[in-house]
């Protein structure tokens, strides 16, 4: 039970200790103890009053009441020391209501024992002189209470009480009847002065209140100093603001930054004109930009509008100063360190306008610069020309080394161009290994030297990585305004051009002349109508036989593909196949050849095989190439043995890695080789044993003066007697005489091929003519 009480006392305390204003409370105790030097004195002054009613006296009982005064003040004394010895900022309740009570004790016991010793003198003596000694001493003790211990009323009201009651009591028991009136006067003395100390107190509360309250708004006033410093000095850009007459009112540590500015030019007060002189003796901004700032600070001020400034230091910086009206007639001056943010924009303008591998203007910067150009053609007259390169052998140098090397020779090239020009013409990379030049000058003669230059520029080899590569060009040129009266009309001809610089041979340059307008026109008539043909199935094979020259035996057909148009005729292979191939087209072509060879030949005489051109286009999808043969043997049911694909030296110099790769799948399938146009291309006989060909093919314009000159027989005798000791068929195209069929079977040849022997002929015609051939 007795802990259960503990705990619940324990637990009050604890609750009053949480709800008290604690710090109020030590305050007023300290007040108590805060003036010792009215203790002291006030103790003496009690030990006093009893020893000198004994010295006027002589009884006993003062000589009592005076040693007891003496050991209640060395009492108080002792207490008092305690208290001030201690540092009481973390004092609990409980400690300072010991201090209160220990106080409250020592003071209840001074007053009593005065009070006591008061009456004793009024009531048991006659003397004047102790009664004139206790009153005297009681009433100013009593008044001295009221002003130390006004922060504990009830403290005064007890103290006053055990004073003055003892001494009005002993006043009215007196022997002198006027002590009466004084002794009822002292109940309104103690009454006045309880009212006095309940006044002073609640001052005393309020002026503590106040003080609280006072530290608070200081502390918030400095905290909030303290944030808005900090937000100040933590911000990124440089901030300082200026009074009425332009002196320093407050500033960040970004601004003193930005401009470098010493400790004593950020100090409030700092006029302007003294910051303004720094910056321009120490050179952070010149004369010129000062002179600038006062504009813009001289506008602020007179418009009450926000302007702004573009500085760029001694050391690089570009600052942005934004001036702002602020509050009576003051100027709000904000910095920003735009540095980087221009160099971002620079850099995203240069990504924008040229091109990132070759530094050269891009197609944007491009159309710019023409636009710029037809304007002044407009305005001036000034004439133009348009040259537009293109790499011959670039895209060799990409499959077969790489987009790394072919990178490094785009950045060589863009260096070799350049050289090649004027500082006032404008060279662009339009796009791959594509560039345009936009030259100002209508002069042929310059024209056709520079474009020259470049070209003679290309012609050196290329050293990159190590490796040695080979890359000319080719240029197409059209003049402004003969050529074209828009950017796009003279950009199309400049490309006319080009293609007819390609066609030529490359590594050449052409001028536009309308004639190739007309041409390729009815180029490009001839590919929407082969687009037309190929979708609605109007292609047709035609096959010419190729005969064993011992038997006479039909061996095998090739497979030449024919366009029949309604309106042209037949339209020559030589004319649709190039335009099929620069189009895109031969794809899709060459996979319907080999599919319907094959479905054809599977009706032929057993033994009999059929020869498929294949474009070097189609080995660059080398896994389409390689299903369609698949496809086109199993859908058919051809035996594999019995196709031949045909294929140009060219494509054995393409990527020759690749190329034997898909030559060994398919040759692992069963198919056959030829190498077709045999002396026309590079006639290198190093390909006949790197690659899987079991015939080779020799152009017709050997076979034409076969058996009159001497030159096409050694070439046709060399290349039967190499292929005999690679165990390979030769067959010689364009026999069309039986002298030509004679001399080339004399040098060796296996196989021939001509009109001796059959003209290309529809499936058709071939049908009838076996059929007519069994009824003989």
């Amino acid at each position: 039970m007795a802990d259960a009480f503990r705990r619940l006392v324990a637990t009050g305390r604890r609750e009053r200790d949480d709800d008290f204003d604690l710090t109020g409370y030590t305050l007023l105790v300290n007040s108590l103890f805060s003036s010792p030097a009215s203790i002291i004195p006030g103790g003496i002054a009690g030990i006093l009053t009893p020893f000198l009613c004994w010295v006027s006296t002589r009884h006993e009982v003062f000589i009592q009441l005076t040693l007891l005064v003496a050991l209640v003040v060395v009492l108080r004394l002792v207490t008092l020391i305690a208290y001030r010895r201690r540092n009481h900022a973390k004092d609990s309740y409980a400690e300072t209501r010991r201090w209160d009570r220990d106080y409250f004790l020592g003071a209840t016991a001074f007053s009593a024992v005065l009070g006591y010793s008061c009456y004793v003198a009024l009531v048991r003596t006659d003397d004047a002189a102790a009664h004139i000694t206790s009153v005297s001493s009681t009433i100013a003790l009593a008044s001295g209470y009221v002003a130390r211990n006004a922060g504990r009323p009830k403290f005064v009201a007890v103290q006053l009480l055990t004073f003055c009651i003892p001494m009005a009591i002993g006043l009215i028991g007196a022997n002198n009847p006027y002590y009466k009136y004084i002794g009822y006067f002292a109940f309104l003395y103690v009454a006045a002065n309880i009212a006095i100390t309940n006044s002073l107190h609640r001052n005393l509360l309020a002026l503590s209140e106040a003080t609280k309250q006072s530290k608070a708004l200081a502390t918030a006033l400095h905290s909030q100093n303290l944030t808005l410093d900090a937000a100040l000095n933590t911000m990124i850009d440089g901030l300082a603001m200026f009074d009425r007459s332009l002196k320093l009112a407050v500033s960040n540590a970004p601004h003193s930054t930005l401009y470098g500015l010493p400790e004593t030019l950020a100090l409030p007060g700092t006029p302007l004109t003294a910051i303004a002189r720094f910056l321009v003796e120490r050179q952070v901004i010149s004369s010129e930009q000062l002179r600038d700032i006062r504009s813009a600070l001289v506008s602020v001020q007179s418009t009450q509008q926000a302007a702004s400034q573009e500085v760029v230091t001694r050391g690089g910086l570009v600052l942005v100063v934004t001036f702002a009206p602020a509050a009576e007639g003051g100027i709000l001056m904000l910095t920003e360190d735009a540095t980087e943010r221009k160099r971002t924009e620079a850099r995203i303008e240069q990504m924008a306008r040229f091109d990132e591998l070759t530094g050269l203007a891009n197609r944007f910067e491009y159309n710019r610069h023409i636009d710029e150009a037809f304007a002044r053609l407009e305005r001036t007259g000034e004439a133009f020309a348009l040259l537009y390169v293109d790499l011959d052998g670039f895209k060799q140098v990409n499959d077969s080394l790489g987009h790394d090397i072919g990178d490094l020779v785009l950045m060589e090239t863009a260096s070799r161009l350049r050289g090649a020009t004027r500082s006032n013409d404008m060279l662009a990379r339009f796009g791959g290994d594509e560039f345009l030049l936009i030259l100002p000058s209508g002069d042929h003669n310059i024209v056709s030297g520079i474009a020259q230059r470049m070209i003679d520029s290309m012609k050196r080899s290329f050293d990159v990585d190590g490796k040695t590569v080979y890359v000319t060009a080719s240029i197409g040129i059209a003049m402004a305004p003969y050529d074209g009266a828009s950017p796009a009309d003279l950009l199309r001809h400049a490309d006319t051009a080009l293609y007819k610089a390609k066609s030529a041979g490359r590594n050449t340059l052409m001028f536009f002349n309308p004639a190739m307008a007309e041409e390729m026109l009815e180029r490009h008539e001839i590919e929407v109508e082969l687009r037309k043909a190929c979708s609605d199935g109007l292609l047709e094979l035609f096959y010419q036989p190729i005969v064993d020259l011992k038997t006479q035996a039909i061996v095998s057909r090739e497979a030449l593909m024919r366009w029949r148009h309604p309106t042209r005729g037949m339209v020559p292979a030589s004319v649709f196949i190039p335009i099929a191939e620069q189009s895109g087209l031969i794809a899709s072509m060459g996979d319907w050849a080999i599919r319907q060879a094959c479905k054809d030949a599977a009706g032929w005489e057993p033994g009999v095989g059929v020869s498929v051109n294949v474009s070097p286009l189609q080995f660059r999808e080398p896994r389409r190439l390689i299903d369609t043969v698949k496809e086109a043997l199993i859908a058919s049911g051809l035996s594999s043995r019995r196709l031949t694909l045909e294929i140009t030296e060219s494509l054995l110099i393409e990527d020759n890695k690749l190329t034997l790769a898909v030559l060994e799948e398919l040759k692992a399938l069963g198919v056959s080789f030829a190498l077709d146009d045999f002396g026309t291309g590079y006639s290198a006989l190093g390909y006949l044993s790197a690659y899987p060909i079991a015939q080779v093919k020799i152009d017709q314009s050997f076979a034409r003066d076969v058996h009159t000159s001497e030159a096409p027989k050694a070439i046709i005798e060399a290349v039967c007697q190499l292929a005999r000791r690679l165990q390979m068929n030769v067959v010689v195209e364009g026999i069309e005489t039986e002298q030509q069929r004679i001399a080339v079977q004399l040098l060796g040849a296996h196989r021939a091929q001509g009109y001796l022997f059959g003209k290309p002929e529809s499936l058709a015609a071939l049908k009838r003519d076996t059929k007519g051939r069994h009824v003989a």
